[in-house]
């Protein structure tokens, strides 16, 4: 003879109470993304431009 239990989430005595993931790693993750996307439209690193310094004519021949 088979068993057949019936498996379903509506019945037992572990019930889950609220969501299934916790609010706290959540949280983090969104402020992480929150930060990123700050971060992000402030422009992020900035290319750099070459600098080209003057040399009198003295200097170059010592």
């Amino acid at each position: 003879m088979k068993n057949n239990r019936n498996f379903s989430s509506f019945e037992g005595g572990n019930r889950r109470r609220g969501s299934s993931l916790p609010i706290i790693p959540i949280a983090l993750v969104v402020l992480v993304i929150a930060l990123l996307a700050f971060f992000w439209s402030r422009g992020g690193e900035q290319p750099q431009q070459r600098v080209e310094k003057v040399i009198p004519a003295e200097k170059l021949g010592q």
